[in-house]
């Protein structure tokens, strides 16, 4: 029979009924106080299954639970007192009878003791269970309690911080992608103190963990590696130098290809809104309405009205873009009178709203709006920022979207950084609006001034959308060309039987016949690693200076003009 405790005092019973709440509140658990009370065995289950769950409050109320336990009430040493004395009386008279009864009990039951002491250890004992707990725990079983979000005390896995392009719709869905791949099927995200953070909790092997994501510009991309605040960098623009020497002491020389990771493309539109007549414009245009010298569309050949000017913020990479292929190229400063925001959404709906309004956005972000096609200047063709002219770079104000690693980071960060760069993660890309690096095959056409042999090949092949880019002088791949060469290997691998051309070009800086020489040599160069692959290259041709893409008068423009590109038979 169950014991009940010696007393139950006002505290007891507030305590367990205490228990009970917390029970019910913290993990859906439904106990019974009045059976506690009642029933010794319950209760002393019910303890040690809720203290398993190692939650503090419990456990407090539990070790008041036990110390009360242990402590006599003051009912009981009463009781004991008066119990001694009757016992002195009844002792012989219960002692005589015990002696008889035995005698009794030998000799008419003894055939039938063997069989019942076998039924006895045979039997199952039921313990008793709690209230609505059997499908959480089972009667015999110990398994976990589910857990269930958002948690308290989640388990931060990593943290992202940096760039807002990347940050608002990127890093979030490929999160989520990643963690299904992982078979994560609980998650949740939680809104931070504002709009760019936010934190997303998951569920793994019934623990709960957090990734934090901070999405406030690229610059605090660097910074908060520096000062430990961040795992991984997300930029809209390439690691500076000062930067790189920065931080390489302590994180490892970030501009190298272990980590640093060109996760996808990015075009910087330029947008206005869909009822202004102007279709293209100059990057020098573009640098005199941003610094305030071109103030009204009719300079443009367009209405009579005043320019509305809006940028990004300080923090923000696009900003960090814009200003180095407009503004610092043409020695302009932004203008005072430009309104600057920290979201890439809320910019493009202003612009949307404003028949004046110009601003520069990243290309998924056009939404509502136009965007205007985009010239170098003299000698060069105005381009509307496209996937295809953005997946080669061809377009003027391309730019690449980032991941930084540190060289010490966990092997969940570069997992994670993998698996963005890899097949799975760029199709999350493409979703997200963005430009992937996934191979697609377009179809060329003959340009006028164009080399005999280039507009010749128009005709029997098509144009991949990848150039492979090199640094001045130097005849090895950048970071992005050593990862698109394993993209077009297995490319090939899913294209058997076709064959490659490869196009050499170079910029204007030297001699005619030696850049020539160097972008045969490139061309060649990008042949021996497809060829040790065995991939199969049809021809190589060098064509030197010829169709430039950009403005070869800035270090920017030089290096798109140095490529390869590749063409498939």
């Amino acid at each position: 029979m169950n014991k009940s405790f010696n007393g139950h005092s006002d505290e007891l019973i507030s305590q367990l009924k205490k228990l009970a709440q917390l029970s019910q509140s913290e993990f859906e658990i439904n106990i019974s106080y009045q059976k506690m009370l009642d029933e010794q065995e319950y209760r002393e289950l019910v303890l040690k299954e809720l203290f398993e769950l190692n939650h503090p409050d419990i456990i407090e109320v539990i070790n008041w639970i036990n110390n009360y336990s242990a402590t006599p009430s003051m009912s009981s040493e009463s009781e004991n007192l008066v119990d001694k004395k009757n016992q002195k009386k009844t002792f012989l008279v219960i002692s005589l009878f015990f002696i008889m009864s035995t005698v009794l009990v030998s000799f008419f039951f003894m055939p039938q003791m063997y069989d019942t002491s076998e039924k006895m250890t045979s039997k199952n004992v039921q313990k008793p269970e709690l209230l609505a707990y059997k499908a959480l725990k089972g009667t015999q079983s110990k398994t976990p309690i589910k857990m269930t979000l958002p948690a308290k005390d989640a388990e931060i896995s990593f943290r992202i911080h940096g760039s807002n392009t990347i940050g608002e719709k990127l890093a979030p869905a490929l999160l989520v992608d990643y963690l299904q791949q992982q078979g994560v099927k609980d998650y949740l995200w939680i809104a931070g103190n504002n709009a760019v953070e936010r934190t997303l909790q998951y569920i793994k092997n019934n623990k709960a963990y957090a990734i934090e994501l901070h999405a406030h510009g690229s610059s605090t991309a660097f910074k908060d590696l520096k000062l430990g605040k961040t795992d991984l960098g997300m930029a809209s623009r390439r690691i500076k130098s000062a930067e790189v020497t920065d931080l390489k002491a302590k994180l490892g020389n970030l501009n190298k290809v272990g980590n640093e990771h060109i996760i996808g493309l990015d075009g910087l539109a330029i947008i206005v809104n869909q009822n202004n007549p102007i279709q293209h414009i100059s990057t020098e245009k573009l640098a005199k309405i941003f610094s305030g010298e071109i103030n009204n569309w009719a300079q443009l050949g367009g209405i009579d009205l005043k320019i509305k000017l809006f940028s990004r913020d300080a923090q923000s990479g696009t900003w960090d873009t814009f200003k180095s292929l407009v503004l610092k190229k043409f020695d302009k400063k932004l203008s005072n009178t430009a309104k600057r925001l920290e979201s890439s959404s809320a910019l493009s709906t202003l612009i949307s709203q404003d028949e004046a309004a110009i601003g520069f956005i990243g290309l998924n972000y056009v939404l509502h709006n136009k965007a205007l096609a985009i010239s170098e200047g003299a000698g060069t063709t105005a381009i509307f920022p496209t996937r295809f002219t953005i997946g080669t770079e061809d377009y003027a104000l391309a730019r690449r979207l980032y991941f930084y690693t540190p060289t010490s980071a966990s092997n969940t960060v570069k997992d994670f950084a993998q698996f963005a760069i890899s097949l799975l993660g760029q199709n999350i890309v493409e979703k997200t609006g963005l430009i992937s690096q996934n191979i697609k095959v377009e179809n060329a056409y003959p340009l006028k001034g164009a080399p005999k042999k280039y507009n010749e090949y128009t005709k029997i092949a098509k144009r991949l959308s990848l150039n492979f880019r090199f640094n001045y002088g130097d005849k090895e791949l950048d970071n992005k060309g050593k990862r698109d060469l394993q993209r077009l290997i297995h490319f090939m691998e899913q294209n058997n039987g076709r064959r490659l051309v490869l196009m050499g070009f170079s910029d204007s800086i030297g001699a005619k016949i030696k850049n020539t020489q160097l972008s045969l040599t490139r061309a060649m160069s990008v042949e021996r690693e497809l060829v040790a692959r065995g991939i199969p290259v049809m021809a190589i041709e060098g064509l030197g200076e010829a169709l430039p893409v950009a403005n070869n008068n800035t270090e920017t423009g030089r290096e798109r003009n140095r490529r390869v590109e590749v063409w498939l038979l």
